[in-house]
This record gives C-alpha cells, sequence and structure tokens, in this order.
C-alpha cells in the first residue's frame, strides 16, 4: 500500500526554496492521459473550503476575469511557455486565438459553477479535457523529440489564474474580500493544481495565504516582471491576439489599456504610448474595478457585472452571435467536451 504525503510535508520549507524549485525543475508532466474522478481527490481536500472558493468566483466574474486575463496574457512572456503555444498553431490568428481562450474561459467557469461531488457535473468533464489537451501535446512533442510541458511552467500558468488575485487585490476590484474566501480560493487551486498534475512540490497554493501571497509576488518580479520587460518576439501578437479574443466576452476591452493594466499590477512598464481611446478606456475600467469594492455601491455593481457576464459566457457557449459574425460558424465553432479516453 502506498502511502501518500500529505502536501504541506511535500512543499518546500520555505517560501524561497519553493520559487527556487520552480526555476530549477526540468520534469515534465506526464504524456499519458488518465482521466480523473472523485477518487482521486487528496485526502486533504476540505469541501466546505473548496465551495467558498467556487462561490467566491462566481461572486466577483468581473474581477476574476480580469485577473485571469491578465495573468494569461502575463505567462506568455515566459518564452518556455510561449513555445508550446506557438508550437500548438492555436494562437497564430485571432480566430484561433477565439477558439483557444475562449474555450479556455469557459472551462474555467464550468470549474467554479459545477458540484464537484456531482457525477453528472461538468467539473471532472472540464478537468480531464484540459489534462487530456495538456498529455497530448507533450506526447507528441516528445515523439518529435522537443521537450514536453515542464512541471515549472504549470506551476507558473497557476499563476495565471491566482497570482493577482492575493497580490494586488485592489487593483483589479477585490478590495473587498474576506480572509474566508481567499482561503477558499487558495485551496480550490490547491486542489485543482493537484488534479491537473502539478506535482504537489510545485503547487503554488502553499499552506497558508499569506505563503500563497509572498510566493507569487516573488513569482512575478523575479521572472514575470523581467520576461515582460523583455519578451520573446512572438509575445506581442499574441498576447494582442488574445485581448481581442476576449472581445467577444467584454466588448469594451481595448488592447492597449489592458496590455497596460497587466504590466502595471505586474510591476513591470508598458513601454507602447496610450492613444486618448486607450488611455480613456484603461481609466474607465480602473474606475469600475474600484467601484467594486466600495462600501454598499459595489454589492450593486458586481451583482450587475456577474449578471452581464453570465449571460456572456451562456451566449459564447450556445450561440456566439459575435463569432460567427466574425470568422463564420464553422470556423468558431468550440467543442467545450470533446469525447476522449482514458
Amino acid at each position: 500500500m502506498v502511502i501518500k504525503k500529505h502536501i504541506d510535508d511535500v512543499q518546500p520549507r520555505t517560501v524561497e526554496e519553493h520559487l527556487q524549485a520552480i526555476q530549477e525543475d526540468r520534469d515534465v508532466i506526464d504524456s499519458e492521459f488518465a482521466k480523473v474522478t472523485t477518487a482521486d481527490l487528496p485526502e486533504w481536500f476540505d469541501e466546505r473550503l473548496f465551495k467558498i472558493g467556487q462561490t467566491y468566483y462566481m461572486n466577483n466574474l468581473l474581477a476574476l476575469g480580469t485577473a485571469n486575463l491578465a495573468g494569461l496574457i502575463a505567462i506568455l512572456s515566459v518564452p518556455s511557455l510561449l513555445e508550446i503555444l506557438v508550437y500548438t498553431k492555436n494562437n497564430s490568428t485571432l480566430c484561433l486565438s477565439y477558439r483557444r481562450f475562449i474555450q479556455t474561459l469557459l472551462l474555467t467557469y464550468s470549474l467554479f459553477n459545477s458540484d464537484m461531488l456531482d457525477p453528472n457535473s461538468k467539473w471532472f468533464k472540464a478537468i480531464n479535457v484540459i489534462r487530456w489537451k495538456h498529455a497530448t501535446v507533450s506526447k507528441k512533442r516528445i515523439r518529435e523529440g522537443l521537450h514536453g510541458i515542464y512541471q515549472k511552467d504549470m506551476a507558473i500558468t497557476q499563476f495565471g489564474f491566482v497570482g493577482y488575485v492575493v497580490t494586488c487585490p485592489e487593483l483589479i476590484g477585490l478590495a473587498h474580500t474576506t480572509t474566508e474566501e481567499l482561503e477558499g480560493f487558495n485551496h480550490f487551486w490547491r486542489v485543482k493544481g493537484h488534479l491537473l498534475g502539478i506535482k504537489d512540490r510545485l503547487n503554488i497554493c502553499r499552506k497558508t495565504v499569506e505563503e500563497t501571497t509572498e510566493l507569487c509576488r516573488k513569482i512575478s518580479s523575479e521572472i514575470l516582471a523581467k520576461h515582460l520587460e523583455n519578451p520573446p518576439p512572438e509575445f506581442g501578437e499574441l498576447a494582442s491576439n488574445a485581448v481581442k479574443a476576449l472581445w467577444f466576452a467584454d466588448p469594451s476591452i481595448n488592447v492597449d489599456a489592458f496590455l497596460y493594466l497587466t504590466y502595471n499590477i505586474t510591476g513591470a512598464k508598458y513601454k507602447r504610448p496610450l492613444g486618448w481611446y486607450s488611455y480613456l478606456n484603461m481609466k474607465g475600467r480602473e474606475w469600475i474595478l474600484y467601484m467594486c469594492s466600495v462600501p454598499y455601491i459595489g454589492w450593486f455593481v458586481r451583482s450587475a457585472f456577474n449578471l452581464f457576464l453570465t449571460a456572456s459566457y451562456w451566449l459564447l457557449e450556445w450561440y456566439p452571435v459575435g463569432a460567427w459574425l466574425a470568422f463564420g460558424k464553422k470556423n468558431s465553432k468550440i467543442c467545450l467536451f470533446p469525447n476522449i479516453n482514458g
């Protein structure tokens, strides 16, 4: 009988050692796909905290969407991560970027609005689609004599969904967050990272929110900010396509304004000057995010955007009229839950 160690006993003792482990690790993910079920939940899974994390996301769709998109843009600056995305060719055109990022958005949404413990829910369908995509790409690259997807890059990608929520909540409309909500969010991503196949040793969600925040700050300043200041040549086009793709979920989004926000919350300088429209767009988004946390008023602002984005996500999944008009019905079709074996 194999005795599995608790994640707290496996992770590096200090945040500094954890960052070093991420930077130095060169292991690749398991390229043999296998589905996960409730039987694969770790012994340290806490249902109450997990559901608090889900509710937190659903109550703050605008802020969490902002944090996630900024995080995904930031990690595109990491050369080894960008190499994988360029290899898949899923971001080479705006249409392909639309399909890739909208699928990521909707799969993430499914993980937060589905009951994990209900065998008929979308939760494990979504997590297994993500695992299958990772394993398929990694296996193909290894067969071609290239490196697979690194474990360290999985951990850095995890930052894309967690990092800004804990490092700068006041800048993205989350200043009202409670300690319990952060603990739930931290636990949600700790569990999800485990089920995605990230080694517990590298999983960036640590024992406490404070340690997770400290680690995320170090990843932001010592990895992402440096790469954003001097990104790979392909970064500009892919980042621009990512923002343009999300326009179909939020028509108010603007490329330069959002890239400026991403650089700003990472602690890097966005070198391209903003035009008048981009500047006004940026200030408008900053104001709305600020209003999300204003006492009393914030609840109404958050509720309004929750309704708008819930409707937007539903339309994106079932009737993406904007994408049909832009790319054609066939080219914009997204198969959210393909049939996969494993």
